[in-house]
């Protein structure tokens, strides 16, 4: 899927293990990808705080990120990375 597709405003999360989660932010300018530490109890309310506290990642990474850790993995295309 290319990452335009998503609707502005969106944001997605994944699991990279059971206390570090990857937050795909859909934005006006583009996209970014934010990783940090949980706790591991909820998921579905600690993506959050990942996504106000935690780290952006550099383009290359996220790429690498987002193409591999979601089903279907996402693509940028024409979207531009948010820094």
């Amino acid at each position: 899927m290319n990452i335009s597709e998503i609707p502005v405003g969106t944001n997605i999360y994944t699991a990279l293990s059971s206390t570090v989660l990857c937050v795909l932010s859909r934005r006006v300018d583009g996209w970014c990808l934010y990783i940090g530490p949980v706790p591991g109890q909820s998921h579905r309310e600690e993506w959050r705080d990942v996504l106000d506290h935690g780290t952006k990642l550099k383009e290359p990474a996220a790429i690498a990120i987002a193409a591999s850790y979601w089903h279907p993995g996402f693509t940028p295309g024409d979207c531009p990375y948010a820094y």
